[in-house]
């Protein structure tokens, strides 16, 4: 049974894995769960038997010196359950932001950018940069939500993100950034593109499309 305990050690052993791209000796998991070495063993062992986990006899660099060690690493399953806690996050996230945009009043801008700087995932940021960024062309007028969709039609993903926070900057500034909010958005454009540089293609996608969806509403 995959008990939220084990979750955490799948979860653990993961991003290890990921981190060192090789294969984990269970010594570090202990570390990194501050845990004796002994449960962290016995706990991989159970999750070898789920076909979460599975165990290499690994060398590492020094190959003619010492024995190998026994080291653990995720199965394409584990990748599976975390693929798919991702998705529920990100359209949970998803929906609630559109929603809160269909919805906006007055401070709805504040209030997504006091919930943004609670993001501690950068797609988690980047969704509320975007809408903060939304909804604040949408209060500056005279542009054409419709001939910016356009735009970023003719260009690829992340060209699409870097210019509409582009368009967002030039408001910015041709307002002078005078209110306070302002200053939050503008301090907060360059992180913005740190957080859209550490995602994947995949995920830069799901943000583009995001883009297109709240475009289309206003």
């Amino acid at each position: 049974m995959l008990t939220n305990r084990r979750v955490e050690f799948l979860k653990t052993l993961t991003e290890l894995y990921d981190s060192k791209g090789e294969p984990v000796h269970y010594t570090d998991v202990a570390q990194a769960m501050k845990i004796s070495k002994w449960t962290a063993y016995d706990i991989l062992k159970e999750l070898e038997k789920g076909d979460f986990v599975k165990t290499e006899y690994y060398l590492g660099e020094e190959k003619s010196q010492g024995r190998s060690t026994l080291r653990f690493l995720p199965t394409e399953k584990a990748y599976e359950i975390f693929k798919k806690a991702n998705k529920d996050e990100w359209n949970s996230l998803r929906d609630t932001l559109i929603k809160k945009v269909k919805n906006s009043k007055p401070n709805s801008l504040e209030e997504i950018l006091n919930e943004m700087f609670q993001a501690t995932k950068p797609i988690e940021f980047c969704a509320y940069a975007i809408t903060a960024f939304l909804l604040k062309l949408r209060m500056a007028g005279g542009l054409s939500m419709e001939g910016i969709e356009n735009l970023l039609a003719s260009v690829n993903p992340t060209s699409s993100l870097v210019l509409f926070v582009g368009a967002v900057l030039g408001v910015l500034l041709y307002t002078k950034v005078k209110s306070d909010i302002d200053k939050k958005l503008a301090e907060n454009i360059q992180k913005f593109y740190i957080n859209l540089n550490k995602l994947n293609s995949q995920d830069v996608n799901l943000l583009n499309n995001f883009l297109r969806e709240l475009l289309a509403i206003v």
